[in-house]
């Protein structure tokens, strides 16, 4: 109302701080920290994997193993349940976070909480999962049924028909609140009152505005406690009205003047009005939630409200009536000292016929037991004599602990502030730093919170200053901003991917003072979802190139065969030209494929025992041809170089491919260089690369001095069909087939590389203790096909390829049995009189597998040796057979291949094994 009348003045007082203070820091610290997630959990499927110390409390856990593993729905009160698992599915399907959420969860003992949440959608070890932030919203709650209680009164006094009419000024807003009696004594209605404070000032006799405001202006500057004043009202009708009004300053967030006005109209006119009056304002304070008692002019109670027995401690009126109140109630002070009556303010009242007020006093209770309090003491007149007082006293024990709460809250708000994992910080609109907690300077790396208050955040801090500005724009619609990402620039220069979440608050003026914002830290995340990204990509491409290639085995293996018995039967003629062509092409074909199942990682290997050093060396001269005279080899092997388990041929394909690459990077000559070490992948390593397992390893590191790459194109070196050579010199397979053996040899492979600077690629062998065998030596080279007069059964359900492997055999002597199915082929075995030397076998058939047939045959044939023939699409079982030592042929099987295999499975190996068994 002040702001209606006069403008208060008066200097803030020094020293500790007030009340409003302590509500204000309180507040602002408490809403930035209520933004931190309190408890936060994340669930796989349902099933808890991760809680944080918060969320162990909240739950009333022992430890956060109690939590760990358990299904969330244990913990969600039942009505609750399907609204949560709707949110879920929603979280998932749109990768977005939930809208916050009020709920109960049930703790370990079986108590309710009262919590609001949020789900958050992530990528947990490698697979999708749901964040929850559950902030505990307790005291919220209270605060909530506490101001409906208090609400509740209100409208009581509002029906209550009484001529005393209660108020709330909202100093802020300069609005005010009334009861039903104000509206009566001011002569508006709910409909036809602004709520402005001016429009009721208005109201006022012209000859008592001037010493109202006055009096209002000295309580607003701190002069008076308290706001008590006389005056009449002029109602549109033309009527007046006397009011006798008393308020008081109070805080609660923010300030307000609050008190009551008593219509003492006929007061004023008559005694018996008078009288009246008192019996309307006895049942009032009957009614009423605070204590209210009347003294005579000895000090002894005339009257006692309810309240005043509760609060004292008594059991009915009559303990209290007649009985003088100060030595009841007020006859100490707080250390137990006399408090003599002459001295009670509340005698004032009764001695000098003024009211009186006193914000901090103590009251004894029956049980001789003291409280703070608050109290006023009005004169009380009859017939123009001063017959007694009437005093209203609160309990104030809530205010005095709320006072040292808000101090402990303040304190434990600030202590979250600074320990806060989170980045944290205030700011004005124009950039200005305000505040920043410890988390924040190191996240930008600053050596003290002074360092980078001085920066600006448009120039120092945003890598691009319009993403602040787009940010700023998302405030001014909803005061609010959340998960907005960004690049920061650190004090080093290393840019950072973060998330803001804040708020705008308003000054007085209504214009934005200050952003509260909270920033999440998200570069290393962002990182890893791209290097998943990238994993998945190249897994799609492996797994479509793996389906080619087997489709592409069959087919080629029928082309290069049919190919091969044309060229042995036709005349020398023009003819064959066209045969050698189709031959070369399939060869070419074949190896194309190769290189696919390589990258694709369905290569049936043979690994052995390997020196790296040792391959190195046996290559080089195959390499100083295939890279030219004007590229410089450079090796740089360390002695003692530990062993690796790996299939020999794959690794000196992964040298050729790399020298071919480094070749086409140096068109004008440079250095190639092969170097080998001891190494470790460690902690590091693993932050890094989150699906590295650390441990030891061999490193394979071969660089060039070429034109290296750029970052796109670096992402995408692996990438099968991906070249940046012309049309018609690359198939864009060397590197992919490079990053497929290195993978399904259980290695790691990384490319460094910048334009200009050359490229560097590092691979990582896992190191075995074990000792490298003697190289075997390589057989003879032979041009004629094999020949023999064994019996062969051929097992292979692909009717065109199973045409061509039994006329291979019959043209070179062997005769043949042929089955499409391992029953069948058994069956036939089974009639067979003569000896079935060895069965040809394809791994994976329809309903009995080629090892089952063999094992079968081989019980009624034991003479049988065994060849298998194996696609991509049997890698696991195949790999299973070599390791077991049996013989395994990869499709396409040349026509030269699959003679010279038989040859030594039935001549070779025989012999072998009779020496050894004779030995």
């Amino acid at each position: 109302m002040a702001e209606a009348l006069s403008q208060p003045g008066g200097a803030q007082l020094h020293g500790a701080p007030t009340l409003e203070e302590l509500v204000e820091s309180e507040q602002r610290f408490r809403k930035l920290v209520e933004a931190l997630p309190d408890a936060i959990l994340v669930h796989t499927d349902g099933r808890i994997v991760f809680v944080n110390p918060f969320c162990v409390r909240l739950h009333k856990a022992n430890s956060p193993e109690k939590l760990l593993g358990r299904n969330i729905s244990e913990f969600i009160r039942p009505d609750y349940l399907a609204e949560i698992e709707r949110r879920i599915e929603q979280c998932y399907a749109t990768g977005t976070a939930s809208i916050p959420m009020e709920m109960v969860v049930i703790a370990c003992d079986g108590s309710p909480a009262a919590v609001e949440a949020v789900a958050i959608p992530i990528c947990w070890n490698g697979a999708p999962a749901i964040e929850v932030v559950l902030r505990d919203i307790k005291k919220r709650k209270e605060a909530e049924q506490e101001a409906h209680e208090w609400q509740k009164r209100l409208e009581l006094a509002r029906k209550s028909g009484l001529k005393i009419g209660l108020w709330d000024w909202n100093l802020v807003d300069n609005t005010v609140m009334w009861s039903e009696e104000s509206y009566r004594q001011f002569g508006f209605t709910p409909e036809s009152f602004s709520g402005h404070v001016e429009d009721a000032a208005s109201r006022i006799h012209p000859e008592d505005r001037e010493r109202v405001a006055k009096i209002i202006r000295e309580v607003l500057s701190g002069k008076a406690e308290e706001y008590a004043a006389q005056y009449r009202l002029v109602r549109p009708d033309g009527t007046v009205c006397w009011i006798d009004a008393h308020g008081v300053m109070v805080q609660n967030g923010s300030k307000h003047m609050i008190g009551i006005g008593v219509d003492i109209t006929d007061l004023k006119r008559t005694e018996q009005s008078l009288q009246e009056s008192e019996e309307k304002y006895r049942l009032l304070l009957n009614s009423t939630a605070e204590a209210i008692y009347g003294i005579d002019l000895n000090g002894n109670c005339t009257f006692c409200n309810p309240a005043t027995v509760k609060l004292l401690g008594y059991n009915s009126t009559e303990e209290l009536l007649g009985k003088n109140m100060h030595a009841l109630l007020h006859h100490s002070h707080a250390d137990g000292a006399p408090y003599p009556d002459d001295e009670c303010e509340i005698y004032v009242a009764v001695r000098q016929g003024r009211a009186t007020h006193v914000a901090n006093e103590v009251l004894w209770r029956a049980d001789r037991t003291s409280f703070p309090a608050e109290y006023w003491s009005y004169p009380i007149h009859k017939n123009g004599q001063l017959v007694g007082a009437v005093v209203t006293f609160l309990d104030r024990s809530d205010r005095k602990q709320a006072e040292h709460a808000i101090r402990q809250s303040e304190e434990k708000y600030r202590k979250l502030f600074e320990n806060a994992t989170y980045g944290i910080f205030l700011s004005k609109p124009d950039g200005t730093l305000l505040d920043v907690n410890p988390a924040m300077v190191a996240m930008l790396g600053y050596d003290s919170k002074e360092e980078l208050l001085s920066r600006n955040l448009d120039r120092d801090i945003y890598n691009d200053p319009t993403d602040r500005t787009a940010i700023l724009s998302q405030f001014r619609n909803v005061a609010r901003v959340e998960n907005a990402e960004t690049q920061w620039r650190r004090k080093d220069g290393k840019i950072l991917t973060v998330r803001l979440n804040g708020a705008a608050f308003l000054g007085e003026d209504g214009k934005v003072s200050r952003y509260n914002v909270i920033v999440d830290d998200i570069t290393e995340r962002r990182n890893l979802e791209a290097q998943y990204r990238q994993a998945q990509k190249m897994e799609a491409v492996g797994l479509l190139a793996g389906g080619i290639s087997h489709d592409f085995n069959n087919l080629l293996g029928v082309i290069m065969g049919n190919a091969d018995l044309l060229l042995q039967k036709m005349q020398p003629g023009p003819d064959q030209r066209h045969l050698q062509a189709i031959k070369k092409a399939g060869g070419s074909a074949a190896q194309l494929v190769r290189q696919l199942l390589a990258f694709s990682r369905k290569q049936v290997l043979y690994p052995t025992v390997l020196d790296l050093n040792s391959i190195i060396t046996d290559v080089g001269k195959i390499l100083r041809r295939l890279i030219g005279e004007d590229v410089h080899i450079a090796t740089h092997l360390e002695a003692g170089l530990g062993s690796v388990r790996a299939d020999r041929g794959q690794v000196e394909q992964i040298l050729m491919n790399l020298a071919t690459n480094a070749r086409d990077a140096m068109p004008s000559g440079g250095t190639f260089s092969i170097r080998t070490a001891n190494a470790e992948l460690g902690s590091e390593d693993v932050a890094r690369y989150c699906y590295v397992k650390p441990g030891r390893y061999v490193r394979l590191s071969v660089g060039d001095t070429g034109m290296g790459m750029s970052e796109e194109i670096r992402s995408r070196v692996f990438e099968p069909f991906f070249t940046t050579k012309e049309q018609g010199r690359g198939t864009g397979l060397g590197l992919s087939t490079v990053y497929g053996i290195v993978k399904q040899s259980g290695g790691y492979i990384w490319v460094s590389s910048s334009p200009g600077a050359g490229a560097t690629f590092d691979i990582y062998l896992p190191r075995v203790d074990e000792k490298p065998l003697p190289a075997s030596p390589n057989l003879e080279t032979q041009t004629d096909y094999p020949r023999g007069s064994e019996t062969i059964l051929v097992l292979e359900d692909d009717e065109c390829l199973r045409d061509i492997t039994c006329e291979f055999l019959t043209e070179s002597g062997y005769k043949v049995l042929q089955a499409a199915r391992g029953d069948v082929a058994l069956e036939l075995a089974r009639q067979c009189k003569d000896d079935i030397q060895l069965l040809v076998t394809d791994v994976v058939l329809p309903g009995v597998s080629g090892p089952s047939a063999a094992a079968s045959l081989k019980e009624s044939h034991p003479e049988t040796q065994v060849l298998y023939v194996s696609g991509y699409a049997e890698v696991p079982v195949a790999q299973k057979l070599v390791a077991e030592g049996a013989v395994l042929l990869q499709k396409p099987v040349s026509r030269m291949d699959l003679l010279k295999k038989v040859h030594e499975v039935l001549h070779l190996r025989q012999g072998c094994d009779a020496r050894l068994a004779q030995g």
